[in-house]
């Protein structure tokens, strides 16, 4: 059933679409490349996270492949949707498809501060120029630490919204690798 709902997700258009929240904030969705997706399952199978995080769900295309990757019974997903509407529909689909998904609504930098214990792995897919500050916050919060996974999509595409999230790992000699997929996918163990 995962594999069917992937499929439905992945006919979307990947041109994206504009939306305002209920308190005027305006943002951008864009579900993940075609290229991604099967990426992100590896990495979560080869690294096996108990806990993953992922800001930006969107429709819940990502997050799909996210848990796809997993066994699906030790493993818990949290997934921040800015747009509270959006999130009722991504949870109304993990739920349906009993999976360990919660999405949390609201702006990410207030999830992040209500959030404890430390995760496996963490995906960015939000609001590009944001990964800096949210990465930092996650660090300060003691939510990410060593042995942490590190995705972020759009990091060539967008590169000059998250030159310092880039700075971030630079700054710390941590190593990252970025995979040329069409939007650029970073991917680091800090």
């Amino acid at each position: 059933m995962v594999e069917k709902a992937i499929a439905e997700l992945e006919s979307l258009s990947k041109q994206g679409e504009t939306y305002t929240n209920d308190q005027g904030s305006y943002g951008w969705r864009n579900p993940i490349r075609s290229d991604t997706g099967r990426i992100l399952q590896a990495v979560v199978a080869a690294s096996a996270p108990k806990r993953m995080l992922e800001i930006g769900t969107a429709h819940g295309l990502s997050a799909l492949y996210l848990i796809q990757g997993t066994d699906k019974q030790n493993c818990q997903l949290h997934t921040i949707e800015f747009d509270e509407n959006v999130a009722g529909q991504s949870q109304e689909l993990m739920d349906r498809l009993n999976l360990p998904v919660k999405v949390l609504a609201g702006e990410a930098m207030q999830i992040i501060e209500s959030l404890t214990g430390i995760y496996d792995l963490v995906f960015f897919d939000a609001q590009k120029s944001h990964y800096g500050k949210q990465i930092d916050f996650l660090w300060e919060r003691g939510l990410i630490g060593s042995q942490t996974v590190i995705l972020a999509d759009n990091v060539l595409d967008r590169a000059d919204e998250v030159t310092d999230f880039i700075d971030w790992f630079k700054s710390r000699g941590i190593n990252y690798t970025i995979i040329p997929t069409e939007c650029g996918l970073l991917v680091s163990s800090l």
